[in-house]
């Protein structure tokens, strides 16, 4: 809410007002994460009798030019949440793995992320790209599968301790770079997200930036946490989001040119539960239904 209404320039008041209409005609959905509240297009479900109505409401709101002060407004919001993200992992590398592991360790889902990864029967020639490997075992095990590995993160120490994690094999099909994702030439058969999509300012406009990286067929992998309250992995984490429904992923997948894939769920002891996902990358400028 306090970020829609700095994009507006509007007092809180005015703003729930006209967001309260909105909800009300079930063009936006609300989602609280502690004490922030969270709004979104509302997504349009199968069985709504007026989802052509919304979908053309929706359609012509994404052809409407934004006004440059709203473009720079939001451009801002995203740059704040990006700096807090690598804030966080500057301050923080050298315990992150250890306090991520504490809601997800990587072997608890292994096992389910290699049967998603060998029902994409991907060719061992493969490129890769991993965005955000840090510490995880996960870079290991591509690189053992594929031929090549390029290993994305913004943070210098975190890329660093990717590098340690690598130094001792005999792997040498791994290369390492420092930046975004949207900042690099490279294209892939497979693009890796592991735990990290819920650190990202924006994840949609990172399906979009993903799609661009992906050849014509390849697949966007994406391990992360389903939607959850524990909002105490804000500060130990330097979690963005709270987890992610899989509607709303599938919704921004479409939308960026991606087909859905495959979907597993895992539930943890710890009462979080992890999803795998994959999305088909579809020829340029083709989208399917």
């Amino acid at each position: 809410m306090l970020e829609l209404c700095e994009i507006l320039g509007t007092a809180q008041p005015a703003l729930s007002h006209h967001l309260k209409i909105l909800n009300n005609a079930g063009l936006v959905e609300t989602r609280r994460e502690g004490t922030s509240v969270y709004y979104r297009r509302a997504l349009i479900r199968e069985d709504d009798p007026l989802k052509e109505l919304r979908a053309c409401v929706f359609s012509a709101t994404d052809e409407a030019e934004l006004e440059e002060k709203l473009a720079q407004g939001i451009h801002q919001i995203h740059d704040n949440r990006h700096q807090q993200a690598r804030t966080f992992f500057a301050r923080n590398a050298d315990r992150f793995q250890d306090d991520q592991d504490l809601i997800a360790h990587y072997s608890q889902y292994e096992e389910c992320l290699n049967g998603v990864l060998e029902n994409e029967q991907l060719a061992t020639d493969s490129h890769v790209i991993e965005i955000g490997p840090g510490e995880s075992d996960l870079i290991l095990n591509l690189a053992n599968r594929f031929r090549h590995i390029l290993a994305v993160d913004n943070n210098h120490e975190m890329l660093e301790k990717t590098r340690a994690k690598t130094a001792n094999t005999d792997l040498r099909n791994i290369d390492y770079c420092e930046g975004e994702l949207h900042q690099s030439d490279e294209v892939s058969d497979l693009l890796v997200l592991n735990m990290v999509l819920h650190h990202i300012a924006s994840p949609p406009r990172l399906f979009q930036d993903a799609r661009v990286h992906l050849r014509p067929g390849g697949t966007l992998l994406i391990a992360d946490l389903c939607s959850h309250d524990q909002t105490w992995t804000r500060d130990a984490c330097g979690d963005l989001w709270l987890g992610f429904n899989t509607e709303e992923m599938d919704s921004w997948a479409t939308a960026a040119g991606f087909d859905i894939g495959q979907s597993q769920y895992l539930g943890l002891k710890n009462g979080f539960q992890v999803l795998v996902k994959t999305y088909k990358s579809t020829p340029q400028g083709e989208k399917h239904d």
